[in-house]
């Protein structure tokens, strides 16, 4: 087999073309941009409609042992390369719809789960058995609990494994916050396991937002919410700290966003806009998002960011950096 580096996301599409790959590994922001660079093809095209009942269709076949989701769908694969198999996604969340729209074309959608402590790897959806939306099952030799679950299952993820670091180079301190005596590591993500022991991850430690009556907001479940937004290029949730001056109590935290917005699809559907004009949009947006979500989880706050958010090798956000340029 041979391994193919893409040269980066304006150039995915042609290096598909080029490569013809039968797996790709990736994080989900190329998944994402993927998928909506092909769907918005399909739009145009005025054949969404019907790639959708065909999804359908193919899926009520495939149930009772015909695939013919290649054949089917032949001009997506195509566009892909041609020849796909798989897509596995890792490194940060990734929207459920994703996932179960490359299902439904035929493509097998697998997550995986690790740090770089873990080196990498630690869980793995298994190939014969997709759970989309699950980050899988521990890799072999691997042993992955929940620390002191609540009611509903959710408490940080620990894991044990061969391939689990020995240490931070010349750092015992640190070494010992977050490896126990039992020798599992502690992962500070916050997630659950299902009966099929399939693992679910629902947000980070650090970044959990605690209310005053001890209601925990998760910033990841409601980004992915706004990141469905036409309107919105990315954004990232926290929890601000009220004006001295504030009505509100010291300690409340105002749910807030933080949003690039997309500019293009804006002047596209609303033509050229102000900039409060963009914001209006923007929060009427948010305003309609919140009603899926609980009344303590909804964002009350907009704040739009100029330029890039700064971000890792792996394309996430970092929220620390962000947070320290407002100080």
């Amino acid at each position: 087999s041979s391994v193919a580096i893409c040269e980066g996301l304006r150039y995915i599409v042609p290096n598909l073309q080029e490569v013809h790959p039968t797996a790709i590994l990736t994080v989900p922001l190329l998944a994402e941009s993927l998928y909506k660079k092909i769907n918005e093809k399909i739009v145009k095209s005025k054949k969404d409609k019907m790639v959708n009942s065909m999804i359908g269709i193919t899926n009520a076949l495939k149930s009772t042992g015909i695939d013919i989701k290649r054949k089917v769908f032949k001009e997506i694969y195509d566009n892909l390369g041609g020849r796909l198999r798989i897509i596995v996604s890792a490194a940060a969340p990734i929207d459920k719809k994703v996932g179960e729209w490359l299902e439904g074309i035929g493509i097998t959608f697998l997550q995986g789960y690790g740090l770089t402590e873990t080196a990498p790897i630690a869980a793995l959806t298994p190939e014969y058995k997709p759970c989309v939306g699950s980050v899988g099952k521990p890799v072999v030799q691997a042993d992955i609990k929940i620390e002191n679950p609540n009611e509903n299952g959710e408490g940080e993820i620990l894991i044990k494994s061969p391939t689990l670091m020995i240490g931070y180079y010349e750092n015992d301190e640190e070494t010992k916050k977050v490896i126990d005596k039992d020798g599992y590591f502690h992962s500070g993500d916050i997630g659950y396991i299902n009966k099929d022991g399939y693992i679910f991850i629902t947000g980070r430690s650090k970044n959990v937002i605690v209310t005053q009556n001890g209601k925990n907001i998760y910033p990841e479940e409601i980004e992915m919410l706004l990141d469905k937004v036409d309107e919105i290029k990315e954004c990232m949730v926290y929890g601000k700290k009220p004006e001295k001056n504030s009505r509100r109590e010291e300690k409340e935290l105002i749910i807030t966003a933080r949003v690039i917005p997309d500019y293009e699809k804006i002047t596209e559907i609303y033509g050229e806009k102000s900039k409060e004009e963009i914001y209006d949009i923007i929060w009427k947006k948010i305003k309609e998002e919140n009603k899926k979500l609980e009344s303590f989880k909804a964002v009350k706050n907009l704040e739009i960011k100029e330029g890039e958010f700064e971000k890792s090798s792996t394309l996430k956000i970092k929220r620390y950096k962000e947070l320290e340029k407002d100080k």
